[in-house]
């Protein structure tokens, strides 16, 4: 694939709303390149600029008007397509403004997968494992109409905080029971 013919695929899957790629889904675009020839492709592209390697298989049209602001919240259904993900602990927590620490380019989710880090070129995506049931998930969840994330509520965000052994020292107490309507000790959570 050349440089006018990638441009032109890159363009049209921007106009379906696709700024983030497999090989194997451009592969269906350059029927006739195998899949080494692809990925050499791929690689040739990216050091050119043209594309952007955000982790092992998996690319993105810095150029595409369809990229979403909160990249690394777009980067989960890729990473973990078949598993229940909800934001929690600290990424949660920090977005309710109960711990003072924003995590920069660092998203912290629950998931019914296993348990893995991920360092993309957007920042970091940690997924804990979590046993719970899915309707156990969906009881204490609510989805972010922006991102398409399920959001843990304050209680299972905090619950999470402590069950995965994280440091629960930056969680300020009052503005936790401010949205809660409830004292908290935290030897109960």
């Amino acid at each position: 694939m050349n440089t006018q013919e990638l441009l032109h695929a890159l363009d049209d899957l921007d106009s379906q709303n696709v700024w983030l790629f497999t090989p194997n889904m451009l592969g269906g675009v350059f029927t006739e390149e195998s899949s080494k020839t692809l990925l050499a492709s791929l690689d040739r592209h990216v050091k050119s600029g043209i594309l952007k390697k955000v982790k092992k298989g998996l690319y993105a049209n810095p150029r595409a008007k369809s990229t979403p602001p909160r990249k690394l919240e777009a980067l989960v259904p890729y990473l973990r397509p078949r598993a229940i993900n909800y934001v929690s602990q600290e990424s949660r927590l920090s977005e309710l403004g109960v711990i003072s620490q924003i995590p920069v380019e660092h998203l912290t989710l629950m998931t019914t997968g296993r348990s893995q880090t991920f360092n993309t070129a957007y920042g970091t995506i940690e997924f804990t494992h979590t046993n719970r049931r899915p309707k156990a998930i969906l009881e204490e969840t609510v989805l972010d109409e922006n991102t398409g994330l399920l959001q843990a509520t304050p209680e299972r965000a905090l619950r999470d905080l402590k069950r995965s052994g994280r440091n629960i020292d930056l969680v300020n107490s009052e503005i936790y029971h401010e949205l809660t309507d409830r004292s908290i000790s935290m030897e109960e959570v």
